[in-house]
């Protein structure tokens, strides 16, 4: 593919499997990571062109420094992946903590937020620039079953603002956002059905495949309903 890709939380879990595979086929990848030591005790076990970038999308400082540092390096990037993101609590809305859910909205939704507005100019100068955001099926008009209120209302925040971007930018970037589904990860927990290979597959394929229609939202490859 050859792209130029930076991956929000890139060190671990479904973010680190989609650094390995965008580094497996000759793409420059950008592994955003909270910690630069975690970022390169991950990228260690990687093989492929991986450059570690400390990246706090929750802080507008961190994120304007990481921009500073990848446009010294490259005069374009083809896609951000933003895969950072929490899902800490589990309570209905009669026990949820206003704070907690505020801090998950502060990473989950304002995050890639501040990462394309930041980073757009240099998206922008990609031949076929893309934004894809990580989400998930419990932010879908349908998923909003009840519990996880921080988590669900911050993915059908960030599905609303896939949709809103994309008609910004038609014409000029598809963004998208994507669905990993259960995955054995950290957060998702030992007793999730998919890999991580299967979590990262479709984020990995919206980077170049041709055929993807912005604005819209999907699950192993194929769009799903919001």
């Amino acid at each position: 593919m050859n792209k130029v890709v930076l991956v929000t939380g890139g060190n671990r879990g479904i973010g680190k499997e989609i650094c390995n595979q965008l580094s497996s086929s000759e793409n420059q990848v950008f592994m955003g990571s909270r910690s630069l030591k975690n970022g390169e005790a991950a990228a260690s076990e990687l093989s492929g062109k991986i450059t570690v970038i400390e990246l706090d999308t929750s802080s507008d400082e961190s994120v304007k420094s990481a921009f500073d540092t990848i446009s010294s390096q490259t005069d374009h990037i083809d896609a951000i992946i933003n895969n950072a993101g929490i899902g800490v609590g589990n309570a209905n809305l009669e026990e949820a903590n206003i704070e907690e859910v505020k801090e998950i909205f502060e990473v989950n939704f304002f995050g890639p937020m501040r990462v394309n507005s930041i980073f757009l100019p240099l998206l922008m100068e990609s031949s076929d620039p893309r934004i894809i955001n990580v989400s998930s099926g419990m932010g879908t008009l349908a998923g909003l079953t009840g519990g996880y209120e921080g988590y669900r209302l911050s993915k059908a925040g960030l599905n609303a603002q896939t949709i809103q971007l994309a008609n910004e930018l038609q014409g000029r970037v598809k963004v998208f956002s994507m669905c990993p589904g259960w995955v054995r990860t950290d957060m998702g927990g030992p007793n999730a059905g998919r890999s991580v290979e299967q979590g990262a597959d479709t984020a990995v394929w919206l980077v170049s495949d041709p055929d993807a229609a912005s604005g819209r939202m999907y699950r192993d490859r194929m769009p799903i309903p919001w």
